[in-house]
């Protein structure tokens, strides 16, 4: 530590000011500054001494072919929003280098599927309660067929619905159709039938245990169950007697094999099952003369531990079902599958339906207070094998979703133990909210969250914007509601948060069900306060001799300035003291301008001002 000299002997020679390094306890009592802990007298006179902070950002040029939101004033608000959501669900970080703009976190009971329209989905209404855990479904020339316990039923408006009879005392296990033949397997083995034009059940097919069926390709396939767990046979004519039943089509060497479904693909049919801990997708083929099928071999594998539960076939495309979401796969010209992604729902797939444009897929109990289905946009995809997707109809109930079916135009599905769901014909939901997912404006910085904005159609209802700061729960601001205004402008919040979420509830009209706001544009604007350096110009006197509270110091005007430049040369962190204050600083800069050259010390000895710029370190 420096400390203050008791001068006796003569000026010249005479003891050095400085002894230590770093600081200094000169400053302030006797001299202003210090740098480096070397203490130096400034030159007031110079009108050079100055502190100032370095600019909040610097200049930007806007070189994208159209003008967005960087091209705007960057000392102003910063902007981050969204004016479509078709791109769907999923993207947890939205303004990252590989952020799709048109993607957001999470949603419930809003449509993002309108190029730049978010509105609310249609309520759903229970148009046949029941109590029945095995709610299968399928279609067939103008008529809903279903199984509900021991009963085949079918209606063709919801009003009237009929029992099938001659049915078995045997819980159904699952059902499928040729669009006029209905066929369904019961939990003793057997596969009945029945048509669109009667109401009647008959034998098709006894003695062999049948789990799954499915209508692909103009083929019934047929899944074992029990003791036939292994085994999948192709069905192609009724067999009363099991002396007549055919052979199975493949039996899995391993045996604790179980099948979960089948799919028709572009040019074969695809079987998918699991044991333990591997699951496996076969693929086989029509034999050219038509009568059989090849003997099934592998096309996909899935991660080991990731277990496959359904398996769906549409146009061309197949779609796995998975204990935790669902994978999209695209085949080659060999009937092998290039397999996407796993998206993760939280809950396992176990039912889809492939609907124009879209693919909807059982999302059951998405929450505490609703199940319900998802929607793909197969017309849209974010990478290979990957289309948009987002949640659709929900449920206010709790129950596995075990079937899905479009049935005159509307999106029917079954809730096990509660009953069937379609759209309410009129009504919207009460309300839904989107989840932006997390901004960051660009910087790792502190930032404000000063202003949200808000655009609509002539508002019917209301918006609420909500805003997460740094994952802390969503602080919710008063609801926009002015009926028939386009515009809205919300006050933020005072708080610094690193990172930022926006959420957007709409609700319907509390006057009338039938309408609700359609959003077409949130913006959020925020203040970057990020740490700011300061500059300090300090214009050093760089005399022999300084006249300080009466005394002379000697000062090596040569010495100083080569430690000076030394720091400008090798960059490192130092303190800089001035009066009460002290800060790390970088010495940018040492601009010399000589006043007097003499010969008190030496010749051509010179003196003047040291101009030194230093940056503080924040």
């Amino acid at each position: 530590m420096a400390t203050l000299t008791s001068f006796k002997a003569p000026f010249k020679p005479a003891t050095a000011y400085y002894t230590g390094s770093g600081s200094t306890q000169l400053v302030p009592d006797v001299f202003p500054v210090a740098i480096n802990g070397r203490p130096y007298m400034v030159d007031t006179a110079s009108n050079q001494w100055s502190r100032v902070f370095d600019a909040r950002v610097r200049d930007s040029v806007d070189q994208s072919s159209e003008p967005g939101e960087s091209a705007l004033n960057p000392q102003g608000l910063w902007r981050r929003s969204q004016s479509s959501w078709h791109y769907g669900a999923g993207q947890q970080y939205s303004d990252t280098a590989d952020a799709e703009a048109y993607r957001f976190y999470s949603s419930k009971g809003v449509d993002p599927w309108t190029k730049g329209r978010l509105s609310l989905l249609r309520d759903t209404t229970n148009v046949y309660p029941t109590s029945g855990t095995n709610l299968y479904a399928v279609t067939a020339d103008g008529r809903l067929y279903g199984t509900d316990g021991q009963n085949v039923k079918y209606t063709t408006d919801f009003v009237t619905v009929t029992t099938v009879t001659g049915t078995q005392a045997s819980n159904l296990y699952s059902i499928t159709s040729d669009g006029y033949n209905v066929f369904y397997s019961y939990a003793n083995g057997d596969i009945d039938q029945t048509k669109a034009d009667i109401s009647t059940s008959s034998a098709y097919i006894t003695g062999i245990e049948a789990g799954v069926l499915a209508y692909v390709r103009g083929r019934l396939m047929v899944a074992g169950q029990g003791t036939d767990k292994r085994k999948i046979w192709n069905i192609t004519t009724p067999a009363q007697s099991s002396a007549n039943n055919p052979s199975p089509l493949y039996t899995h060497p391993n045996t604790n094999w179980t099948w979960v479904g089948f799919a028709a693909g572009q040019t074969h049919i695809y079987a998918a099952g699991y044991a333990g801990n591997t699951s496996i997708i076969y693929k086989t083929q029509i034999k050219a003369d038509g009568t059989s099928l090849d003997i099934p071999t592998a096309a996909a594998e899935l991660p080991l531990g990731e277990i496959v539960r359904s398996i769906y076939g549409y146009l061309g495309y197949i779609i796995l079902g998975t204990a935790t979401g669902f994978r999209f796969c695209s085949t080659d010209d060999s009937g092998n599958l290039t397999v996407g992604p796993l998206v993760e729902t939280g809950a396992a797939v176990g039912a889809m339906a492939g609907i124009g444009k879209y693919i909807y897929f059982a999302w059951s109990n998405f929450d505490s207070t609703s199940t319900g289905i998802g929607r793909m946009d197969i017309s849209v995809f974010i990478s290979t094998n990957q289309p948009a997707y987002a949640t659709d109809l929900m449920a206010t109930a709790q129950g596995t979703v075990q079937a899905i079916h479009e049935f005159q135009n509307d999106v029917l599905f079954t809730v096990s133990g509660v009953g069937v769901f379609k759209p309410h014909a009129t009504n919207l939901v009460s309300s839904g909210y989107l989840r932006s997912g997390i901004y960051r404006w660009g910087v790792p910085d502190p930032k404000i969250v000063a202003k949200l904005d808000l655009r609509a159609l002539p508002l019917d209802g209301s918006v609420t914007l909500s805003i997460s700061n740094d994952g802390e729960d969503f602080h919710e601001f008063t609801a926009w509601a002015t009926s028939n205004q386009k515009e809205a402008t919300v006050e933020g919040l005072e708080d610094k948060a690193f990172e930022a979420e926006i959420k957007v509830t709409l609700e319907r009209k509390s006057t009338d069900a039938t309408v609700g706001p359609i959003l077409t544009r949130w913006m959020a604007r925020a203040f970057v306060a990020s740490l700011r350096s300061q500059i300090f110009t300090v214009p050093l006197l760089m005399h022999h001799k300084l006249q300080v509270l009466g005394r002379e110091y000697w000062q090596d005007v040569d010495k100083e300035l080569t430690l000076l430049r030394d720091l400008v040369d090798t960059p490192r962190v130092i303190t800089y003291q001035e009066n009460q204050e002290t800060f790390p600083v970088v010495v940018e800069n040492v601009q010399f301008n000589v006043r007097h050259i003499g010969d008190s010390h030496k010749e051509n000895d010179q003196e003047g001002t040291a101009i030194v710029v230093m940056r503080s370190v924040r």
